[in-house]
């Protein structure tokens, strides 16, 4: 796996709703708290990112 990027998957307006991380594909949400503060909803998702640890991403089920 590469390096690590932080990437905003989803806005609510100009409010970023959902962010991942591309290497493990983690996704971090902001809190109902956040809904109206862009700035401080970045800051929020970009600390859950900042502190989260990579895993594995889990295999997809086959279908049979």
């Amino acid at each position: 796996m590469g390096e690590r990027h932080f990437i905003v998957l989803k806005h609510e307006g100009k409010v970023p709703a959902m962010a991942g991380c591309e290497k493990c594909k983690r996704k971090f949400f902001t809190p109902v708290d956040y809904s109206q503060d862009a700035i401080g909803a970045q800051e929020y998702l970009f600390n859950k990112f900042d502190h989260h640890s990579c895993e594995e991403p889990r295999p997809k089920p086959r279908r049979v």
